[in-house]
């Protein structure tokens, strides 16, 4: 990291507004951060199967944001500039690892405290069961749909601000988007027999 040098003397007089600055950048950053990482890690969840990598990605995704904040215009966009930060993330983590869906349950051995608080409290096996069944329907559309209906599903993103994230046309997205929801309905049905909206 460059330095810089003060003259001294000049220490407060130049530096305090930077530090200002800095800190009510900081400070804006953290009330983004509060807001927005609930989704965009529901969203790395979702299109990874792996909550421990999703929030592997998620935090790479806030640093990333972090040291580029310089760029972003306003904090009506930091949504959407975000999400492509995560969308960018698991790119790259697909091509480190050439990823595979696969169910884990090391966490429940790497967390002996709260393994057994974990199996003291009352069945969700019906909640799983549906995760698991809409995470299944999920990993059977094609990659580009599944991203379409993800960030606009759980993302809460309008078609034309899914179109932005992915850098497509407004009606290329609309149209992922309908045809993801399709295909998703017909997954889950035939997978559990239900109609499910996601």
């Amino acid at each position: 990291m460059a330095q810089i040098w003060i003259a001294p003397g000049r220490e407060s007089a130049e530096t305090e507004p930077a530090k200002a600055a800095s800190a009510c950048d900081v400070a804006r950053f953290a009330t983004l951060t509060e807001h927005h990482y609930p989704s965009v890690l529901r969203y790395l969840t979702r299109q990874t199967g792996d909550p421990d990598l999703a929030a592997d990605l998620a935090q790479e995704t806030f640093v990333a944001a972090f040291r580029h904040m310089d760029q972003l215009r306003d904090d009506v966009s930091f949504p959407g500039w975000v999400f492509q930060i995560a969308r960018n993330q698991f790119r790259a983590e697909l091509r480190r690892r050439r990823l595979r869906t696969v169910v884990s349950l090391d966490w429940l051995f790497d967390r002996p405290g709260e393994t057994d608080a974990a199996l003291s409290r009352a069945d969700q096996s019906a909640n799983v069961a549906c995760r698991d069944d809409i995470q299944r329907a999920l990993d059977r559309l094609a990659p580009a749909p599944r991203e379409a209906l993800l960030l606009h599903a759980l993302g809460g993103f309008t078609g034309v601000e899914v179109a932005r994230i992915l850098d497509i046309s407004h009606e290329a997205a609309r149209k992922r988007i309908h045809r993801a929801e399709v295909d998703f309905r017909e997954h889950y049905r035939a997978l559990t027999g239900e109609d499910h909206v996601l």
